[in-house]
């Protein structure tokens, strides 16, 4: 994305709020080696940098019955790394339109291949999962949680904190535009790259938001946000002694927020929510009152402003819904505060006169605050929903309670992780047969044990292993030369080389083009006779593998290293290695082909995934499962290292520290050691 360079700051205190800017380019293309350096008057953020936010980011979707087509279309414009939160308050009838969003949210992710979360405001469990955490400043007097928009919200945030997110935006489910509603998303991941705090607010200003009245006419502001941003202002304005107009976002519903930020905050119920978002900022770290949290103000508190180049087109309310159910609660947080001064009353009632709104000698209604969600203990909170996360996951075969991190998820002992190698391991060094294993995969299964392919095969030979044995967690493939980590699956952000359509990949060796070119260079040195894979057809792959013909064709899919067979005596063939080890290649022997490469590293690529679980889930326990000298590397980086036999039921020769040894060979060893790790069930 490309956006307008920094304009104008205002500092309220710890407050930082930031001038609208404009967004020059949705996409700014690929990251290239800067040849001109950017202009003065524009600012690029990278497609990198805004994946990685997403990937922290929650996107919840307020819903109340609303046309299930509109709905369908907002779904396709949130970005597939972003995790989908909806919030339901539809009725519940002899029409039950919640289940109609339930089955519209089903359908889409089952054919985008995504996971979210889906509530009703009603759900009884949520209801008593707040009570039981004392919460009740969203309750009403049956102890169900109250109809309104920012109860809603709360819920939302709340389902966030519990998934770990880092960050949680709000969009609204009656947008007819999908291209704006990606573009939102989009806005919120560059105003977090923009913020210097990670107490944070991005909020959207809509270029235009069309009415339609016989024509279509691209009205500059809405109407209520006009009359809501005059009297912010107001009422900053006097704090100090200069009249300021920096406030252009009052009643954004469209904005984000950090999970650190949005959980200090009080709100407001209903439609006044936006406007005392800003308002309890102000109070806490606007420096008019003692400041509420130090660490806060020590790093500050980032209002970043944009506006959005789609056109905000909805469902028109009235105007009675406009100047009732939205000026009102508007002003009224303002009026209320307890900064606010006389002179800003006084304004804030004339014009809820001129309204029609109040009496010449009416009050202003005062709106109920709700407390801020940091007050709710979230493991508390979660033990509570213990049994009911599948009932809100979609589709409802995705684990919540996998994914849940340490504040959701009861840690009473390590989390088990296995790594564990492909051929010869996990499948029979002859047939590929992982059958035997079956039994003991799905006890790790059951038990939500990550299990990690470690293998010399590549990202297309694993990804159908993955498939087949419905497998969702992190893979390495070509023998440490990359290791490729779902873009959902870890809660905290980490470097990543390159993504895929469903990955974040970690590269750690050179490219297979590059191996290629090296080995040309040295194979007419060596007497031993040297094919590569890569020379040769599917067929012929497929005759010295016994790999199928798909298989044969994916194992010819390199990206980083390529498959040797070596043939010749013992010395032949130690001189060809010796040769391949001088020009600056690593190689590995894996019982029947030799896999050369450059920089990857099985150990290395199981260390860091190790590294990237403990800082996710906390204590971590470590099993490594292999058969051969190439496994090496994996087997001396995890607490429990095991080795299966090989063809003759005997073990290879292997110096790492603590190995045990599983009997059978293949896949009958792998299912040994695993029913040893966790014993009889």
């Amino acid at each position: 994305m490309r956006i307008e360079s920094s304009k104008q700051i205002e500092h309220l205190g710890a407050v930082r709020i930031h001038d609208v800017r404009r967004f020059l380019e949705l996409d700014s293309g690929a990251r290239v080696p800067a040849l001109l350096k950017e202009g003065i008057y524009a600012q690029k953020i990278e497609r990198d940098t805004i994946a990685g936010i997403q990937q922290q980011l929650a996107i919840v979707l307020p819903i109340k019955n609303e046309d299930v087509k509109i709905f369908e279309g907002v779904l396709s414009g949130v970005p597939h790394d972003c995790l989908m939160i909806v919030v339901s308050n539809s009725e519940r009838g002899e029409i039950d339109n919640f289940k109609n969003e339930q089955d519209v949210l089903s359908r889409f992710c089952d054919a985008t291949k995504r996971s979210a979360l889906m509530v009703h405001q009603k759900d009884p469990y949520l209801a008593g999962a707040l009570a039981n955490c004392g919460y009740n400043d969203i309750l009403d007097e049956k102890g169900m949680v109250r109809n309104g928009k920012s109860e809603g919200m709360i819920l939302g945030i709340l389902l966030a904190q519990l998934q770990g997110k880092e960050y949680v935006g709000f969009i609204d489910t009656d947008n007819y535009i999908p291209g704006a509603v990606l573009e939102y998303a989009q806005h919120y991941a560059a105003g977090f790259s923009l913020a210097e705090s990670p107490y944070a607010m991005v909020r959207i200003l809509w270029r235009y938001k069309p009415k339609t009245s016989g024509e279509l006419y691209f009205k500059k502001w809405g109407r209520v946000s006009e009359i809501t941003n005059k009297y912010i202002n107001h009422f900053i304005s006097t704090k100090g002694k200069f009249e300021t107009g920096i406030i252009k976002t009052a009643n954004a519903g469209e904005h984000a927020m950090s999970l650190r930020l949005a959980m200090k905050l009080s709100y407001a119920t209903g439609y006044g929510v936006e406007t005392q978002e800003i308002m309890s900022i102000l109070e806490q770290f606007g420096g008019f009152l003692p400041i509420a949290d130090a660490t806060v103000a020590e790093r500050g508190v980032d209002i970043i402003q944009t506006e959005t180049i789609n056109p905000h087109l909805h469902a028109e309310r009235g105007e009675d819904h406009l100047v009732q159910d939205m000026a009102v609660p508007s002003l009224s947080v303002i009026y209320h505060n307890q900064l606010c001064e006389e002179s800003t009353r006084e304004l804030i009632t004339k014009q809820l006169v001129d309204l029609d709104c109040i009496g010449p000698d009416g009050e202003v209604p005062k709106i109920r605050m709700i407390a801020p969600p940091e007050s709710v203990d979230i493991e508390k909170f979660a033990a509570a929903l213990e049994g009911h996360y599948n009932d809100y996951s979609v589709p409802r075969g995705w684990s919540v309670w996998a994914k849940l991190p340490l504040p959701g998820r009861k840690q009473e002992e390590a989390m088990k992780v296995v790594f564990t190698d492909l051929d010869g391991t996990l499948l029979h060094p002859v047939s590929y047969s992982y059958a035997a294993a079956l039994d003991s995969l799905r006890i790790l299964q059951e038990e939500r044990t990550p299990i990690i392919f470690c293998s010399a095969k590549t990202m297309g030979e694993q990804q159908v292993y993955r498939q087949e044995l419905n497998i969702g967690d992190p893979f390495i493939v070509e023998n440490g030369a990359a290791v490729f980590i779902p873009k959902d699956y870890f809660r905290f952000p980490f470097s990543f080389s390159r993504t895929t359509d469903d990955c974040f990949v970690i590269e750690l060796g050179i490219l297979y083009q590059e191996v290629r070119e090296k080995l040309k260079a040295l194979i007419g040195r060596c007497e031993a006779k040297i094919t590569c894979f890569g020379d040769l057809s599917n067929e012929e792959v497929s005759k010295v593998t016994g790999l199928n013909l798909l298989m044969a064709e994916l194992a010819r899919k390199r990206e980083y290293s390529e498959t040797l067979i070596i043939e010749g005596n013992r010395k032949q063939i130690k001189a060809a290695l010796d040769v391949i080890t001088e020009s600056g290649l690593s190689y590995t022997f894996g019982g029947k082909f030799y896999e050369v490469y450059q920089g990857g590293d099985k150990g290395k690529a199981v260390k860091i995934l190790i590294e990237l679980f403990k800082l996710n889930f906390g204590s971590v326990t470590t099993t490594g499962v292999g058969d051969s000298p190439n496994d090496v590397g994996m087997l001396n980086e995890v607490d429990l290292p095991i080795l299966v036999q090989t063809e003759g039921n005997r073990w290879n020769r292997l110096k790492v520290k603590n190995l045990k040894r599983a009997k059978g060979v293949g896949p009958e060893g792998w299912s040994q050691a695993i029913a040893e790790l966790f014993g009889p069930k």
